[in-house]
C-alpha cells in the first residue's frame, strides 16, 4: 500500500505515521504543481494533502487513489465534482482549530479597538503620552456582524458576549433558533453591513463566496466598520477593499488571510496604516497541529479499513 503526503509542513511524517495503515510506504513530499502531483501520486493508494492543486486533470491521472484526506476544514484546493465523477473519496478535518480561530479574532478586535500597536510602537520609541493614543471608543455595546455561523462564529459570538457586543449574524444555511440560543439577532447581509461597527468573516471559499466582498459591499457599510477576516483571502476583492480603506467606507483591517499566500509584499494593503495583518496564523496552536494531523491520516486509515462511520467525508 502506498500513501502520499503531497504537503509536508511539518520537521517530520512520524505522528502521521503512527496513525496510518501499518507497513505502509508513506512518502512526504513537497508538490507545489498539477505536475508534480501528478507524478507523485500516479499510484498512490491514498493521498494525505494540505495545499496541492487537485485539479479535474490531477484527479483523472490518479491510477489507484481511493481517498485524498486533507489536513485542514477547507477543500477549495480540490475539484469535487471530479473526485465524485472518478469514484474518489474527499475527506477534512472540521473544527480541529475553532477555539484557536474564535480567539485570534477576538485578539485582533481588541487590537484594533485598543488600537494596541500603535500604542506599542510609541511605547518602543520611548513616547510615554496618552495624548499621542489614536482616537477610541468604548467597545461596550457595538454591534459585530458575522457573516457565517458555523462553528467558528458561534464561538466568536460567546465570546463576543462576554464584552457586551450586540451580535448580528448572517448565514442563510443555519437556522434562526440556532442564532437565537445564544443571544444573536439573525439579519440579512444588507441590514448586517448597515447596522454593525465590526464586521468578521467566517465564510469558506465557494462559487458564491468568492469574490463576495467587493466595492458594492464596502458601499453598503454605513459606520465605517472594523473590518475582520480570519477565514480566507479570496472571498474578499482585495484592491476594493484598498480602497474602501481609503476611502474611510472601512476604518480598520485585521486581516488574517489574503488573497495570495504567500504574499509579495509589494501588495498595496501592506502600505496602509490602518490594517493589521498577521500570517495565517488563526488556526495555529500546538494542540491544533497535532489534532489535525492525527485526524488527518486517521480518515485515510480507517477509509481504506471500511469504517466509514469514524471517516469525516466531504459531503458525507
Amino acid at each position: 500500500m502506498k500513501i502520499v503526503m503531497t504537503d509536508c509542513s511539518w520537521d517530520s511524517i512520524d505522528l502521521e505515521r503512527q496513525h496510518l495503515p501499518a507497513g505502509a510506504e508513506v512518502l512526504g513530499l513537497q508538490c507545489r504543481t498539477e505536475e508534480a502531483v501528478m507524478e507523485a501520486c500516479r499510484e498512490a493508494d491514498a493521498v494525505l494533502a494540505e495545499y496541492a492543486p487537485f485539479t479535474r486533470r490531477v484527479l483523472a491521472s490518479l491510477e489507484r487513489c481511493r481517498i485524498i484526506s486533507i489536513a485542514a476544514i477547507g477543500v477549495d484546493n480540490i475539484d469535487l465534482g471530479a473526485a465524485r465523477d472518478l469514484g474518489i473519496a474527499v475527506a477534512n478535518v472540521p473544527g480541529y482549530c475553532a477555539p484557536e480561530v474564535a480567539d485570534h479574532t477576538l485578539a485582533l478586535l481588541l487590537a484594533a479597538v485598543r488600537k494596541l500597536i500603535p500604542c506599542h510602537e510609541n511605547v518602543r520609541k520611548g513616547i510615554w503620552d496618552f495624548g499621542q493614543v489614536p482616537s477610541m471608543r468604548r467597545l461596550e455595546g457595538q454591534v459585530l456582524g458575522l457573516v457565517g455561523f458555523g462553528q467558528i462564529a458561534r464561538m466568536v459570538a460567546v465570546r463576543a458576549k462576554a464584552f457586551d457586543l450586540a451580535v448580528l449574524a448572517c448565514d442563510p444555511l443555519v437556522d434562526r433558533s440556532r442564532m437565537e440560543e445564544l443571544g444573536v439577532r439573525p439579519a440579512g447581509l444588507e441590514e448586517l453591513l448597515e447596522a454593525s461597527d465590526i464586521i468578521s468573516l467566517h465564510l469558506p471559499v465557494t462559487e458564491r463566496t468568492t469574490g463576495l466582498f467587493d466595492a458594492g459591499k464596502f458601499r453598503m457599510m454605513k459606520k465605517q466598520p472594523i473590518f475582520i477576516n480570519t477565514s480566507r483571502g479570496k472571498v474578499v476583492v482585495e484592491q476594493d477593499l484598498v480602497d474602501a480603506l481609503q476611502r474611510g467606507l472601512v476604518r480598520h483591517a485585521c486581516l488574517d488571510v489574503l488573497s495570495v499566500e504567500p504574499p509579495t509584499f509589494r501588495e498595496a494593503v501592506f502600505r496602509l496604516p490602518n490594517v493589521t495583518i498577521t500570517p495565517h496564523v488563526g488556526f495555529f496552536s500546538e494542540e491544533a497541529v497535532e489534532e489535525v494531523r492525527r485526524r488527518a491520516a486517521q480518515n485515510v486509515t480507517r477509509f481504506l479499513q471500511g469504517d466509514l462511520a469514524g471517516v469525516t467525508l466531504v459531503g458525507g
